[in-house]
C-alpha cells in the first residue's frame, strides 16, 4: 500500500474516532435538536455525511459521484450506518488504485467536509447539554 493510500485511511479512521466521541453519550432527541430555523439537526447532517460518504465511494469505484441520496433515517440508525459506510470506505480505498491528484481532490473535498460536520455535531451536542470531553487528537490511536 503506497503512503497517499495509507494517509487517506488514516484520515478516514480519523473521522470514524471524531464522530463516535462527537456523538457519545447524547441525551435522547439529540438527533432532531435544532439552534435555528436555517440550521440542519444532528440527524440531518449525519445524513449528509453518509452522503458524502457514499459519494466517495461511488467516485472512487465508477469515477463520477452521481448516487442516489440517502433516505433519512433517525439518528441512531443514521450512526449505525455512518459508521458502517466508513468502514466500507476504508475497504474501497485500501482495494483501488487512485492517482495523486484524485487522492488530493478526495481529501481537499469531500473528506475534509466530513471532518467539518463532526466539528458541528460536537458543538451541537455540546449546546445540547452533553459537553465533549477535551483530549489530544494527536496522542489518539486509532485502529
Amino acid at each position: 500500500m503506497d503512503n497517499e493510500t495509507q494517509m487517506l485511511i488514516h484520515a478516514v479512521k480519523a473521522i470514524q474516532y471524531r464522530f463516535i466521541k462527537a456523538t457519545n453519550c447524547s441525551k435522547e432527541h439529540f438527533g432532531e435538536y435544532k439552534v435555528g430555523p436555517h440550521t440542519r439537526t444532528p440527524n440531518e447532517i449525519t445524513n449528509h455525511i453518509y452522503d458524502l460518504v457514499n459519494k466517495t465511494a461511488c467516485r472512487i469505484k465508477e469515477g463520477h459521484f452521481n448516487c442516489p441520496a440517502p433516505q433519512l433515517l433517525d439518528f441512531s440508525r443514521e450512526k449505525e450506518r455512518l459508521l458502517s459506510g466508513l468502514e466500507e470506505l476504508i475497504y474501497i480505498i485500501n482495494t483501488s488504485v487512485m492517482d495523486f491528484e484524485l487522492w488530493k481532490k478526495l481529501l481537499q473535498g469531500p473528506v475534509l467536509d466530513i471532518a467539518t460536520h463532526i466539528g458541528q455535531i460536537a458543538m451541537l451536542n455540546g449546546l445540547h447539554g452533553n459537553k465533549i470531553p477535551g483530549e489530544s487528537y494527536f496522542d489518539a490511536i486509532l485502529t
